[in-house]
C-alpha cells in the first residue's frame, strides 16, 4: 500500500475511512510491542525477544505460526477479550521519519482516505480553521508515545543482554490435528541464571525497574503451548 504524508492544505477536505482493515492479518504471526504493553500482552501472547534487520532488539507478541494468525475469529477480528497490540491499533496511521532523521511526520495509508462529507466530520483530518483535528492530534500523540515505548523496550532488552541473561530458544507447537511445528530464532530470559544471580545483582536490576517487565515476559511464555489449541 502507498503511504501518504498528512499535510495542510492538501488534506483539508479529507477524512479517514473507518471501514479500512489491516491487511494480511490472517498471515501475521508477530507484532512489535512497546514496553508499556507487557502487562496486558503477557496475559494472551508469548512475549519473545529478537533483533530487527538493523540489529536492534525488540519484543514481539507471537500471534501464530506457519503464516497463520491463531488469534482471529471467523470474522477476521481478534477474538473477544484478547489484548489488541498498539501496533495494530494505530492502523492506518504511522510515523514517518524525515530524510534528516531529526523529526517525524504523520502518515496514513492512501487507501484509508476519503472525501470529507457531513456524515464523516468526526473523522476529518483538519478542522474548518485549518488546524489539525482532535483525531489527528490524538493519533499523533499516541504514535509518539508508542515510538518512545519501542525505544525503551529495545534499551531494556539490551540491558538483559549486557547482564548475560538472554538465551536463544526454539519451541514446538502441536496443532489441533496433532501436527508439530517448530519456532526458532527467538530469545528469552534465562530463568535459571536469573535465579542464581547474587542478591546485589538482583537488587541492581530491581532498582533499574526491570524486574516487573522481566516477570511479565516469563509469565507470557506459558502461552506458547496454547498457540496450537
Amino acid at each position: 500500500m502507498a503511504m501518504h504524508i498528512i499535510n495542510q492544505p492538501d488534506d483539508q477536505n479529507k477524512a479517514v475511512n473507518e471501514a479500512i482493515r489491516y491487511p494480511n492479518l490472517e498471515t501475521m504471526i508477530s507484532v512489535p510491542l512497546g514496553l508499556g504493553e507487557f502487562y496486558e500482552a503477557c496475559k494472551d501472547y508469548p512475549i519473545l525477544f529478537t533483533k530487527n534487520q538493523e540489529g536492534h532488539w525488540l519484543a514481539i507478541a507471537l500471534l501464530g505460526y506457519n503464516d497463520k494468525n491463531v488469534y482471529l475469529d471467523e470474522n477476521r477480528r481478534f477474538k473477544k477479550g484478547k489484548y489488541l497490540p498498539a501496533f495494530l491499533r494505530r492502523y492506518p496511521f504511522v510515523l514517518v521519519q524525515n530524510e534528516a532523521q531529526e523529526s517525524f511526520s504523520l502518515g496514513i495509508e492512501e487507501e484509508a482516505l476519503e472525501k470529507l462529507t457531513p456524515s464523516n466530520q468526526q473523522r476529518a483530518l483538519f478542522k474548518e480553521d485549518k488546524t489539525p483535528s482532535d483525531l489527528t492530534n490524538s493519533t499523533l500523540d499516541f504514535l509518539v508515545r508508542f515510538q518512545g515505548e519501542l525505544h525503551a523496550c529495545s534499551a531494556l532488552i539490551k540491558e538483559f543482554e549486557t547482564w548475560e541473561l538472554l538465551v536463544e530458544q526454539s519451541a514446538n507447537i502441536v496443532d489441533d490435528e496433532g501436527k508439530s511445528h517448530t519456532i526458532n530464532g527467538f530469545f528469552t530470559v534465562n530463568e535459571e541464571k536469573l535465579n542464581h544471580l547474587s542478591e546485589k545483582k538482583k537488587l541492581d536490576i530491581y532498582k533499574k525497574g526491570a524486574t516487573p517487565f522481566m516477570t511479565a515476559h516469563l509469565i507470557s511464555l506459558s502461552n506458547i503451548r496454547r498457540l496450537g489449541l
